[in-house]
């Protein structure tokens, strides 16, 4: 009797043991404690030690588990700052920014490594380590300089994909920015996927497959990586719009004006561009232009395909002399490829100081004699030629005597 009841006494004291204990019983949907998630376990910082601290780091952290995670996270290293300390997650992501402080570190050949320790009494996976890595050297490290930061891509069911856009990546910093581009979306490519810089632009092609994708709305991100760069990495965010129908596209034509006056003459003639949609669908656009000098009319426009002819003018009034620059923009919301832009020059001379008529003589040799061919040039302001007040030059003094039916009538 007595065994058993001993017996009895033990096995309760296990199971209530083990109903204490936090093991993650795993998958984790099925877990019924909360579970330490972390986006990163290795961050890798870089600097020089002359220059400034390398950029900050987030650290993302949430409860993949059931109920409750409260945590806490602890840096073993006097360079490695977290912040904030401390964490509650149901479920949410939170961010802690990682810092390094350099003061009074020296370079050296081999990385400081360090750890930030994610600890919590509840989590069935708990603790967590994060390694911290910072490659600090003698001479300022590599930094990623990437533009544009976001791309939009739209088409449509049915539709061709849109055309490829470009980012530029180069070295803004030291050394050589040695780098490697990657994307997180089935639909998404960048080429090259890597590249060299000590300086120079280098130019990747994205482009988007829109195969078997649905109507909606896709985000994706381009990251570009080095871990020696002070501020790896860098990220490029893409979106991708499909529509049911093949999106207007705008064609304008052509892509430049140019126009001449001369101050306290009048306006030049006006000019015109043609625009029409080259897609799918109704194209419905406004155009702008950024000048006071210069309208458009109409302004606005729909074309389902037909070209619409608008009428571009210029004003010079209380111009002075110059070269003026300006843009007419077009652009639709529902266009794949909008804005387009004219570019308009307009060029403002000053009335001459002087008129003159030169006459140029040519005498030759024929079978009946000798002829004279002569040509007469106006140069000047020639709206306001007058016959009098006029400088007459010859290009030779016996010109005129060479021919005996030379006259000047209306003296």
């Amino acid at each position: 009797m007595r065994s058993k009841r001993t017996a009895a006494i033990f096995l309760s004291g296990l199971f209530l043991l083990l109903g204490f204990q936090t093991t993650c019983k795993g998958p984790y949907q099925y877990e019924t404690h909360p579970v330490i998630w972390v986006n990163a376990f290795e961050l890798i910082f870089s600097a020089s030690e002359l220059g400034a601290n390398p950029a900050p780091k987030v650290l993302q952290i949430k409860n993949t588990g059931v109920e409750t995670l409260n945590y806490t996270l602890t840096a073993n290293a006097n360079w490695l700052k977290v912040s904030p300390t401390s964490g509650t997650s149901t479920g949410q992501i939170n961010e802690h920014l990682v810092a390094v402080d350099k003061t009074g570190m020296t370079a050296k050949e081999e990385g400081y490594e360090a750890k930030i320790v994610i600890s919590s009494p509840d989590a069935c996976n708990s603790p967590q380590e994060v390694k911290a890595v910072l490659n600090l050297t003698k001479e300022p490290p590599p930094e990623i300089s990437v533009i544009p930061r976001e791309l939009k891509f739209v088409s449509s069911i049915g539709g061709q994909n849109p055309s490829p856009q470009t980012i530029k990546i180069r070295n803004s910093g030291q050394q050589t920015l040695n780098y490697t581009i990657v994307d997180d979306a089935a639909w998404l490519e960048v080429s090259p996927s890597s590249g060299s810089s000590t300086g120079g632009e280098n130019t990747h092609s994205v482009s988007v497959n829109i195969s078997g994708l649905a109507t909606g709305t896709y985000s994706g991100t381009v990251t570009v990586s080095d871990p020696n760069a002070v501020n790896n990495p860098q990220t490029v965010s893409v979106t991708l719009e499909i529509g049911t129908a093949p999106p207007p596209t705008i064609a304008v034509r052509p892509s430049s004006l140019r126009f001449e006056g001369r101050i306290g003459g009048q306006n030049p003639s006006p000019q015109s561009i043609g625009v029409r949609n080259s897609g799918q669908g109704t194209l419905n656009y406004v155009i702008d232009d950024n000048a006071a000098w210069l309208d458009v009319y109409p302004s606005s426009g729909t074309s389902s395909g037909q070209e619409n002819g608008h009428t571009v003018n210029v004003n010079i009034s209380g111009l002075s002399v110059g070269t003026y620059t300006a843009r007419v923009t077009i652009s639709s919301s529902g266009a794949s490829n909008s804005p387009q832009y004219v570019d308009v020059i307009l060029v403002i001379s000053d009335i001459p100081t002087s008129n003159k008529i030169e006459i140029f003589c040519n005498p030759t040799s024929g079978s009946s004699g000798q002829v004279v061919d002569i040509t007469i040039a106006i140069d000047g302001n020639t709206s306001e030629i007058k016959a009098f007040g006029l400088d007459v030059t010859f290009d030779t003094p016996q010109c005129l005597s060479l021919s005996a039916e030379v006259g000047v009538k209306g003296a």
